[in-house]
């Protein structure tokens, strides 16, 4: 019930979070733009049938603007035309851009096409400071008779297509490509060059910022440690002489709290400027407005990250997760402690029935008689051979090892969706669980939140845990020996392994002045370069950020030769490389928290409770949807 309640009371905050900004001010609305197909030579008036509206002003139609298509532009060329419509209420505020595409057929019919010119982002966002930019990268051109044509796009040259990225301003670039037949197809940009929010200069003065997180005693002491040396490096002469200083308060207590108060605090003004954060939790914050984006930073050729702190040296996929809240690929977070799930198991006892490390489900399922029976002549009471940490966790891997659905998301529009009901993969993992409960179970099972406790009780020989939790399954007094491995796979579909990809991010906060944020950003580096991912992933048991991390000598002797200290965070590492190719990571989106939450107590029914596989999904859908 307390756990319900909890539920419900976030969600509650959350939505009076998103109805706080949305009571600022809201976006107008573009109506009536679609697709439109004519003959060479037709009328044509781009502003026929379209409207604009906003929630203040009303009728703002006047005020649309319209790019892609001039006075200047005739029907007489045949081809296929982007044209784009924007539109800005009287506070500023701009309704998301809408794009059509006007077809111009040739005279007389025939069945010549245009070109087709892939790849375009019609609208981007550079900042002076962060190098070049070319409005051709990444775009091709093919066409159905020519083949490849990519070799003659062209940026229209005229006084209506150009850009200075020393300037702010917003401006229109034209691309076309002309084929064999003398078809065009053009499209258009619309880059909005900014001024970068890099300060100039920066003071001598103390400059303080504040870090929320939350972990535990020991992992703050570390960051303490981080924030004690970005100090006294700023400090030296030689690197300018700042006095930067970094507060890090005690912890929030967990991840669930940290992520109220933050609410809280953009809500009431009072936010820290910088946040650990899951990537759902992003998501929440960036509805409020509250998230920098971190591009003018990662790209400045002064101080982004460049040289040894280079961006493609962080993990690719930790990249990925950190990048996907629009269709920019705009970074709003840098990963900073990651993890993944292994299996802990006990090597003492497989060992002394000869029993074989599973690699499958059903491989824990052929060796479970054989611990049973052990259980049963050493009287281990409510023995279950193997145990699921995280409810939410457990449900998500089984789905897509049985190529099964979770969660999406609408690129249009950035809505989360909800598509575990009525897939028969998702229900095949769900009575593949049911039908196996008596050899793997849930931590509730031994009303438990986490199956350490079980484990090192000898109540269960095999759990699935978080890598940097190994440590919590060490029993006591060397009662046992431990081993870890990859989490296991469906034998019946071993082409879809699936690991979850776990752990936090920063974000930075828009609060405080340019030069808070500033120092805000180099800390943030500080945390991710090389030295400080080693030094943080072989205290902590989580793993480097940096592919140079990984690689470095240093972590390369802690994974081959640890020391007795080091033992089981070593061999959590390992364990986690060996199935790094199978990491996946969900969308984040508002209300994908929710969604874990639910499917988590779907599968808790459905192992534990009344086992009603279509109801208990059909409940979560109906729990994640709260607040749609």
């Amino acid at each position: 019930m307390k756990r319900i309640f909890s539920f419900a009371m976030l969600a509650l905050i959350s939505l009076s979070l998103f109805a706080c900004a949305e009571a600022r001010n809201q976006k107008p609305v573009i109506n009536g733009a679609k697709d439109i197909t004519i003959t060479q030579g037709d009328p044509f008036d781009p502003l026929e049938g379209i409207t604009a509206t906003d929630p203040e002003d009303g009728d703002i139609t006047q005020n649309i603007q319209v790019v892609g298509w001039t006075a200047s532009n005739t029907t007489e060329e045949a081809g296929t035309y982007s044209i784009t419509y924007t539109v800005s209420d009287s506070k500023g505020l701009a309704a998301d851009p809408v794009t059509i595409v006007l077809e111009i057929k040739p005279r007389g019919g025939g069945s010549a096409k245009a070109p087709v010119i892939s790849g375009v982002v019609r609208n981007q966002e550079f900042y002076i400071g962060t190098g070049d930019w070319d409005p051709l990268n990444g775009i091709t051109a093919t066409d159905e008779l020519d083949g490849d044509i990519t070799d003659r796009l062209q940026v229209v040259e005229d006084a209506e297509s150009f850009y200075d990225l020393t300037f702010p301003g917003k401006y229109t670039i034209k691309i076309r490509v002309v084929n064999s037949n003398n078809i065009v197809a053009n499209e258009t940009i619309i880059l909005n060059v900014l001024p970068s929010p890099i300060p100039t200069s920066i003071s001598k003065d103390e400059i303080k910022i504040v870090l929320w997180h939350a972990m535990g005693d020991a992992n703050q002491q570390l960051l303490k440690k981080y924030a004690q040396s970005f100090h006294d490096y700023y400090a030296r002469p030689e690197n300018g002489g700042y006095n930067f200083v970094v507060e890090i308060p005690d912890s929030k207590g967990n991840y669930d709290s940290l992520k109220t108060e933050m609410i809280y605090a953009i809500t009431a003004g009072t936010m820290p400027n910088m946040v650990q954060a899951y990537p759902d939790h992003v998501a929440e914050y960036l509805a409020g407005n509250a998230v920098v984006n971190l591009n003018p930073y990662i790209y400045n050729a002064t101080w982004g990250l460049n040289g040894a702190d280079a961006l493609d040296d962080i993990i690719q996929s930790y990249r990925e997760e950190n990048s996907q809240y629009d269709t920019l690929g705009t970074y709003y977070s840098l990963p900073f402690n990651k993890s993944t799930e292994v299996m802990i198991y006990n090597k003492t006892l497989l060992d002394q029935l000869e029993l074989d490390v599973p690699e499958t489900w059903q491989d824990i399922f052929e060796i479970a008689p054989a611990l049973n029976q052990w259980a049963q002549s050493n009287n281990i009471q409510n023995f279950v051979p193997a145990s699921y940490d995280s409810l939410g966790n457990a449900f998500i891997t089984f789905v897509r090892q049985f190529d099964g659905k979770y969660t999406g998301i609408n690129y249009q529009n950035f809505q989360g969706q909800y598509l575990w009901r009525n897939d028969d993969n998702t229900t095949a993992a769900m009575q593949f669980l049911k039908d196996n409960k008596q050899y793997i179970t849930l931590p509730e099972y031994w009303d438990q939140q986490y199956a350490s406790t079980p484990f090192v009780n000898r109540q269960t020989a095999i759990t699935i845990g978080s890598s940097a939790g190994v440590r919590y399954n060490v029993p006591a007094n060397n009662l046992f020996e431990i081993g870890v491995a990859p989490v296991p796979y469906n034998a019946d579909k071993p082409e879809s392994k699936a690991v979850i990809q776990q752990g936090t991010n920063i974000a930075l906060l828009k609060t405080g002045t340019n030069e808070q944020r500033f120092v805000s950003w180099l800390f943030l580096k500080w945390l991710i370069n090389t030295e400080n991912t080693i030094d943080w992933a072989m205290n902590t048991g989580y793993l480097p950020v940096r592919e140079s991390g990984y690689n470095h000598p240093t972590y390369q002797s802690f994974l081959n030769n640890p020391t007795e200290d080091q033992k089981y965070i070593s061999m959590a590492a390992n364990a986690a490389y060996l199935q790094f190719d199978h990491f996946y990571y969900d969308p984040a989106f508002i209300g994908s928290s929710r969604a874990r939450t639910a499917v988590g107590d779907a599968l808790e029914r459905i192992m534990l409770g009344d086992g009603d596989i279509a109801a208990a999904l059909e409940d979560a859908y109906k729990t994640a949807s709260l607040g749609q």
